[in-house]
């Protein structure tokens, strides 16, 4: 609608026609246009990352392209979450089904429905435990990697897991900086708004330490360098960019290798995440499996013994 001229607030207004949560997130938007739409967005709980990229584009005159870069990014986000659960479907299936069949030897030995339901419904009730309890962790994990320092270096240690983290604040925070070096609020502004959209507690305090080291009259590189939070290639990137001119085109560069390397991130969390969950559901089936054969087992004893 951008594209085609229409005005936000009309945008707005259009979308909010329909029904859903985008309509209603649109009808919620256009009642709180007064600030902008940045501030509308922020009014209705939107992530400091739509936030961040919003504010850069209506500063500089581009919030097309920063609903653009929205878009693509969720688009990346909720394909890889699609194939992740399409590729679950069969070990989700596998364990419903094991779960079903080595709980009817038990039922037939006691006679019973609820002998059935009970060894069935154990057997789930664990499996969906588990699932529960690694799922509040790795919600735990980003809280603290988005508040805490010491956190945030501790989760990044940790293989795959730290890797994507990072790599996603990474992208994040060049997102925001392209977009905002090029609006009016200029450097010092979008560095502090892309620390604190890039959802990691170290970028986010580097961010403020950056800032107060270009006041105090260092350039953009040597005060990334400074606070020992950014990747090396990415300073020496900027170092070149600064010295060439050309930092805005440099970020965006980068702003791109970052949300490329996520999406190859997520690409592969997608396809190795089921087979992590099938090997897993294996091992639990088989585990079953052995139980129930060692209670068929002692029961024929018992009765070879009678």
């Amino acid at each position: 609608m951008l594209r085609s001229g229409i005005p936000v607030q009309r945008a707005l207004e259009l979308l909010g026609g329909g029904r859903g949560r985008a309509a209603s997130a649109a009808r919620a938007a256009a009642a709180r246009m007064d600030d902008g739409f940045a501030a509308a967005a922020r009014g209705i709980g939107f992530s400091e990352l739509d936030i961040g990229i919003l504010a850069a584009g209506e500063q500089s005159g581009r919030l097309e392209e920063s609903c653009r870069e929205l878009a693509d990014y969720y688009a990346h986000l909720a394909k890889g979450r699609r194939a992740a659960l399409a590729a679950s479907a069969y070990p989700v299936f596998v364990l419903h089904l094991g779960a079903v069949l080595l709980s009817i030897p038990a039922a037939i030995q006691s006679g019973g429905i609820f002998t059935f339901l009970w060894q069935a419904g154990t057997f789930l009730g664990a499996a969906y435990f588990a699932a529960a309890l690694a799922g509040a962790l790795l919600w735990f994990m980003g809280k603290s990697f988005a508040s805490n320092a010491a956190a945030d270096r501790l989760i990044s240690t940790i293989p795959v897991i730290g890797g994507f983290f990072r790599c996603a604040a990474l992208a994040r925070f060049c997102m925001v900086l392209s977009l905002g070096i090029r609006s009016a609020d200029g450097v010092l502004a979008s560095i502090v708004r892309a620390g604190r959209a890039s959802g990691s507690a170290r970028l986010d305090a580097g961010s403020g330490q950056a800032v107060a080291a270009i006041r105090a009259g260092e350039n953009l590189s040597e005060a990334l360098r400074g606070t020992r939070v950014f990747p090396a290639d990415l300073e020496r990137a900027l170092e070149v960019a600064e010295a060439s001119g050309r930092l805005d085109e440099e970020i965006a560069r980068w702003s791109g290798i970052y949300r490329e390397r996520l999406f190859q991130r997520i690409e592969a969390l997608a396809e190795w995440l089921p087979r992590a969950l099938y090997l897993l559901v294996v091992l639990l089936v088989v585990f079953r499996m052995f139980t129930l054969i060692s209670q068929v087992t002692k029961v024929y004893s018992e009765v070879l013994e009678i």
